[in-house]
């Protein structure tokens, strides 16, 4: 009886946390909005035809929400619970902090963000408990190795990758509440609701925002959210030991980077973010970069909206997270 007294306390508090995250994310989207635009921080809209300004660094809404719901947060938790939830989101706070910089100033190397972000995710190492690589017939225990090296560079990759397939309206926080929700039921499979308290906020702020950003898009989440969300699915997965869970349902960005990485580091081909519309509203992708993504892929091989292409990249990546689910 005690047992399930403590389960109903603890779903009590994680929907409570993820209330907070949700409605604060809810109500700061308009207040940001209108923020960005007062300052001028906006930018076109490539693929409507009047190319109307919009705000684009909409990642701090799900910053705010996320803070202030970790701070509400400490009226539920025992003091045990709060400082693993505290060093998990100072991961993903310094993410979006960088992601803000980036928006503000545009970093110009490709390898910056390697290099920065990978000393930002270190602190993980100390919520990491197993530290023994799993391949698929052994385990080998490789201690400090894992958790100083594995973790901190797989945070980093996924983050970017994230970061990486974008360009559409809706397309990163769409792909990303998919990648959430499939953790969520992964974790809850594997562990219960063990972790349930590292994934609410992030999912909360995420779910929130979502409507504002999707297709037409009222304001884009910029590198500051998408930084920030892909630090969240990382580190999400990194906590639940889904690593090679996490690397089949990342192979969409997985392949996205490396069509990425063929066309501009290897081919060496100049880079061209933008496609152009058509008349019918369908996109052309820039004819040298028809194979540097799968945005631009997928318009190639398809005559495709903007909103038409984004429903078939969350097919694809639905796809593999389902499988996913089944298969690890």
């Amino acid at each position: 009886m005690a047992f399930i007294e403590e389960n109903i306390q603890y779903i009590y508090k994680i929907a409570v946390i993820f209330l907070y995250s949700f409605f604060i994310t809810m109500w700061g989207v308009p207040f940001v909005i209108d923020k960005l635009k007062k300052y001028d921080y906006t930018v076109e809209d490539k693929y409507k035809p009047n190319k109307a300004k919009v705000p684009s660094m909409g990642g701090i809404a799900i910053f705010l929400g996320m803070l202030v719901s970790l701070s509400l947060s400490q009226i539920l938790l025992s003091k045990d619970n709060l400082g693993s939830l505290f060093i998990f989101y100072f991961i993903i706070i310094v993410y979006g902090l960088y992601g803000v910089v980036d928006d503000l100033f545009a970093f110009k190397k490709r390898y910056d963000k390697v290099f920065a972000l990978l000393i930002l995710s270190l602190p993980m190492a100390s919520l990491v408990h197993d530290t023994q690589l799993n391949l698929f017939f052994a385990r080998y225990e490789i201690g400090v190795l894992y958790s100083m090296l594995i973790v901190p560079v797989y945070i980093m990759v996924v983050a970017n990758m994230i970061n990486l397939h974008a360009g559409y309206n809706g397309l990163t926080q769409g792909l990303s509440i998919i990648l959430l929700t499939s953790i969520a039921v992964k974790s809850f499979m594997v562990h219960q609701l063990t972790y349930f308290l590292y994934l609410v906020p992030i999912l909360g702020a995420v779910l929130a925002f979502f409507p504002s950003t999707s297709y037409p898009a009222k304001v884009l989440p910029g590198n500051s959210g998408d930084l920030l969300v892909g630090a969240a699915i990382g580190s999400l997965l990194v906590v639940n030991g889904f690593l090679w869970f996490g690397i089949w349902i990342l192979i969409p960005h997985i392949i996205n980077f490396i069509m990425d990485t063929y066309t501009i580091v290897i081919r060496r081909l100049p880079d061209v973010k933008f496609g152009r519309i058509r008349h019918d509203g369908t996109i052309e992708a820039p004819a040298t970069m028809k194979y540097k993504s799968l945005k631009f892929w997928i318009v190639s091989v398809f005559r495709l909206s903007e909103g038409k292409a984004v429903l078939w990249l969350y097919m694809i990546t639905l796809f593999f997270c389902v499988t996913g689910i089944l298969l690890f």
